[in-house]
């Protein structure tokens, strides 16, 4: 028996190592292998059905930031409001934990075993609890098919929990009794080790582990789950049997279902013979990478602790971890500026790229070809989806280059007075040095989670970050009380979306409108046919409470039975439409949800009273509802176009009205070019001309996985009843989204598209408006009319046969600064065409100006010349001279001035703007000791108070300038003449 006492890390490696090689000689399992033997073992051997990975953006989940377990994308099943596809399926999923409950981000690199994102080997059972089925085969799949020996293994099950009255899980301890495992390796835990939670909230029961020991020989079961690098948890079976409610009770779910998970990197390192994960195929070829990519860097080493001492082998894990999660993020669509989490880690890799391996730039784009290379087969996303990885690396790159640039020299400073803020990385956080400096000014010793709550939605800082900071200022920080807030802050924003209505009937749901009838609608050869709704009234709402009646004329709310109306959601606004009563007429202006109650807000045109109960006839307001179709699929077609010229965009917002669409988009990559925008306006025209089909279909979360649909990163989506809608161009763009709003049938019936503005929101994102329709054709008309009165503009001023005014050009400018609800809007590129031809004109006027001008100051000077000579003024050739022509403006050319004036010293002031200027110049033949341009010159500076020099290059001797002063209008005319005055003197007296 071999004994270890207090030994390091590493010696226990060697140790391993050292008995490892005592063991079967067989050649060791691949990870591609280990990976298909799993998904045999059930779907061919036990008739498991096969289900894609989920992304690891859960877009029908707001509980977690990431998918942090295989069981994720089964939610909605285990809490009973999706019916499963399959009984029994089994997957590799793609996990990632750095956040909430199950956060791993600080453990990477300090040991082999923990990451940010692992595989998850999982297979799953619904409304189907067999607790022995589910032992037995993860028994034999260990011990028979990957050849585990048994004596390496204990296994845990649920002891129970006082507190919250749950029993102790005998059952299961007698099940792994009758499969053999020694009494003594079969362990009771509590919570939390034994009862697992998908999150704050949500599924959740007692569980079975299975513990791997990679040291043999001897018993060390009290070693289970005290977190040792050699005896790690290897597979999680998860019995779902309750629910975690908001306020912490556990309750009993209706159906039992079985959740089991293996984490695959631990699995590969077992099968491999290896303590250390990162010894594993799955990272070798990284590591490998990382030192033949960068120069002058030792070759990692599978060393921890003190004999890391520079940290140095922990980069190189944290880096091929992070490697990992930031391509498989990316490829999934997740976008790092829609999850800060996602920014942190990919600053940490850029920062260890440039601080530790010396690689400023590139290093995290090189690496993430490897995992596109190696882990492409199983998740063909990435590799789908390599050009975006690529250019969101780039484009954060970019970002943590300039913030580098920007915010490291403050926080230096900041350091230096306060050197425990040291070990804090700015680049990580970007908003630290503004949450620093406000807990400084509020000199606090409790960090309250409201005070939290604001540092983390002002400036961003997430959990770990706080308490970083906290810990560094000595200030006391409750992380769970935080966590609690931020919990409380997301019911309130859901409360505040929820109309004040205290009818029992609204939260209970019997009060229901049935509203599917707004998809109800045909295309036909003369247009759409909307055919109008028999309703009754449910209920009416005035001033937000319940009444039986309303007088005529009142503002108010009807719930219906029914409606044929679309309510502003996905963010199209409302439709409207006409109620008709037998005694009156209910304009609808708005719709609004309440639960499953749809209101119809307007007013009830009649002298009589309306009641509850009442019925009528709902008809839409059809040219509304056209509108809004044209746009909402116009946007559709936009969003589609967008991502096939950028590459990389990500769609942050629409809105959707009668009158104009509009697009926000993050573009990650170079901006949007004025020729890329006509590109893109004159595909989507060809697209609406070719009649493209606009197909709906219905899906639910589950089947959405298998298909190519483009979602919103952040956006929660429901779990069934999802709306498809699809059009495919040839496929040369093909536009597919999930999409409750309402849509035109064919492309064709949109008319026409053209954008009308784009607008830069920040670094990334541009807001788009564009119209669509009988708006778009008008505006059409009137920009090409416009761009025919410029044209024909341009002709005249060009062949001189027409004088244009400031005025003229700024009306035209004008009318070119419409707005996207004006009457009369000129589409973009027309307006960037225009504004050219104004450019040009206005370039030809300022030209033929400056022409005039030189004209003018030529005569002028001219005259100048002349009444010196006729004062017979010989013995002092000299000229000094105020030129009235400045006063046309700040441009008056000085130099064109002196020029005029050959063979003679000559000065020239001018003031322009309230702006006084002057030059002067001396023919070499006239300077002396006593008079040079720059001592001439001086005498009108002293007086104006600025200063003199020569142009640059020229000699200070023969010409010389006023800098130009600005000077108080009532002091003008005396301080010009003292100058002039001053300057005669001065060169009578020196010449």
């Amino acid at each position: 028996m071999i004994v270890l006492i207090r030994k390091s890390h590493t010696d226990k490696l060697n140790l391993i190592r050292f008995l490892h090689s005592f063991r079967s000689s067989s050649v060791p399992i691949s990870a591609k292998k280990a990976r298909q033997m799993f998904l045999d073992f059930y779907i061919r051997d036990n008739h498991y059905s096969f289900v894609k990975s989920s992304p690891v953006v859960p877009f029908h989940d707001a509980t977690v930031p990431f998918v942090n377990a295989g069981m994720n994308q089964f939610k909605g099943i285990f809490l009973n409001t999706h019916k499963p596809l399959y009984s029994k399926v089994a997957n590799s999923q793609k996990c990632i934990r750095i956040g909430g409950k199950h956060n791993d981000l600080e453990a990477v690199g300090q040991d082999g075993y923990h990451h940010t994102f692992f595989e998850m080997l999982g297979n799953w059972t619904f409304k189907e609890c067999s607790k022995e089925e589910q032992c037995s085969l993860a028994w034999k799949l260990l011990t028979d098919v990957y050849k585990i020996n048994k004596q390496h293994l204990y296994v845990t099950y649920f002891g129970g929990n006082t507190t919250h009255s749950l029993p102790a899980d005998n059952e299961c301890r007698e099940i792994w009794r009758k499969l053999g495992v020694p009494s003594n390796r079969i362990l009771p835990f509590d919570m939390p080790e034994n009862f697992w939670e998908m999150g704050a909230t949500g599924p959740c029961g007692p569980c079975t582990e299975i513990h791997y020991d990679h040291l043999r020989g001897p018993y060390r079961a009290q070693f289970v789950n005290k977190g040792l690098h050699e005896l790690v948890e290897l597979w999680n079976i998860v019995f779902i049997e309750y629910k975690r409610e908001a306020d912490g009770k556990i309750v009993p779910l209706p159906d039992k279902h079985v959740d089991t998970g293996m984490g695959f990197e631990r699995l590969v390192a077992v099968l491999q013979r290896k303590i250390s994960n990162y010894d594993t195929d799955l990272f070798q070829y990284l590591l490998k990478a990382i030192f033949k990519t960068c120069k002058d860097i030792p070759q990692y080493k599978n060393v921890f602790g003190e004999h890391d001492w520079n940290s140095l082998h922990a980069s190189y894990r944290i880096l091929a971890d992070h490697i990992r999660m930031i391509s498989i993020s990316l490829g999934d669509g997740m976008i790092p500026e829609e999850n800060q989490k996602l920014r942190k880690v990919l600053r940490k890799a850029f920062s260890i790229s440039e601080n530790v391996f010396k690689r400023p730039n590139g290093l995290v784009k090189e690496l993430s070809n490897y995992v596109i290379d190696n882990l492409g087969a199983v998740y063909s996303e990435l590799e789908s989806n390599s050009k975006q990885i690529h250019m969101i690396i780039d484009y954060e790159e970019d970002i943590y280059q300039e913030l580098r640039r920007n915010a490291s020299a403050e926080w230096e400073r900041i350091i230096l007075n306060d050197t425990a803020l040291a070990n804090l990385d700015v680049l990580e956080m970007p908003g630290l040095v503004q949450a620093y400096k406000d807990i400084r000014s509020s000199k606090i010793d409790d960090l309250t989670p409201q005070y939290a709550y604001r540092l983390y939605d002002t400036f961003g800082l997430d959990e770990s970050g706080i308490t970083a900071l906290c810990k560094s200022l000595n200030i006391r920080f409750d992380p769970v009380a935080f966590v609690k807030e931020l919990e409380a802050v997301k019911q309130r924003s859901k409360a505040g979306t929820i109309l004040d209505v205290q009818i029992p009937e609204l939260a209970d749901g019997t009060l229901k409108t049935e509203d599917n009838l707004k998809y109800d609608y045909k295309r036909t050869e003369t247009g759409y046919n909307f055919q109008p709704v028999e309703i009754q009234v449910l209920k009416i709402l005035q001033s937000n409470a319940p009444v039986d009646e309303v007088k005529g004329g009142a503002e108010c709310a009807l719930i219906l039975d029914k409606t044929n109306l679309y309510h502003e959601s996905g963010g199209q606004i409302s439709d409207g439409g006409n109620i008709d009563f037998s005694i009156g007429e209910f304009r609808v202006r708005q719709l609004k949800k309440i639960n499953d109650c749809i209101l119809h807000v307007g007013s009830w045109c009649s002298d009589k009273d309306l009641k509850v109960h009442a019925k009528g006839k709902l008809t839409l307001d059809e040219s509304r509802r056209m509108c809004n179709m044209q746009n909402h699929t116009a946007t559709h077609l936009l969003n589609a176009a967008l991502k096939e010229a950028k590459g990389a965009t990500c769609q942050k917002s629409s809105k959707v009205t009668d009158r104009y669409l509009n697009l926000d988009v993050g573009v990650f990559s170079e901006k949007l070019s004025t020729d890329e925008l006509k590109s893109i306006e004159d595909k989507i025209n060809r697209i609406i001309q070719d009649g493209v089909v606009v197909s709906v279909t219905e899906t639910d979360s589950q089947s959405m996985l298998n298909q190519n649909v483009t979602v919103i990163p952040g956006e929660v989506y429901p779990e069934k009843n999802i709306r498809l809608i699809e059009m495919n161009w040839n496929n040369s763009l093909v536009s597919r989204e999930p999409c409750c709003g309402t849509h035109v049938h064919n492309t064709k019936d949109i008319k026409l598209f053209c954008f009308v503005a784009a607008k830069s929101l920040g670094r990334s994102t541009v807001s788009i408006h564009a119209l669509t329709g009988d708006r778009a054709i008008k505006a059409k008309e009137y920009g090409a009319s416009l761009h025919n009165e410029l044209l024909q503009l341009h002709k005249s001023v060009t062949e001189n046969s027409q004088e244009i005014s400031d005025e003229h050009l700024q009306k035209l400018r004008k009318k070119l600064s419409s707005n996207v609800n004006d009457v009369n809007v000129v589409p973009l590129l027309v307006k960037v065409e225009c504004l050219r031809i104004l450019d040009e004109i206005a370039q030809q006027i300022r030209e033929r100006s400056r022409n005039k001008l030189k004209e003018y100051i030529d005569l002028e000077m001219k005259s100048a010349v002349e009444t010196k000579i006729l004062k017979s003024d010989v013995d002092n050739k000299f000229i000094v001279h105020y030129l009235h022509t400045s006063i046309a403006g700040e441009s008056v050319p000085l130099q064109k001035a002196t020029k005029a004036v050959d063979g003679m010293p000559v000065m020239v002031i001018t003031c322009a703007d309230s702006v006084v200027k002057a030059r002067c110049t001396v023919p070499e033949s006239y300077k002396n000791d006593k008079f040079t341009a720059e001592k001439w010159m001086q005498v009108v500076g002293d007086i104006f108070k600025s200063t003199v020099a020569p142009p640059k290059g020229q000699d200070k001797e023969l010409v010389c300038n006023l800098k130009g002063k600005r000077i108080d209008d009532s002091e003008w005319q005396s301080l010009l003449s003292q100058s002039l005055q001053a300057a005669e003197l001065y060169a009578k007296k020196h010449l």
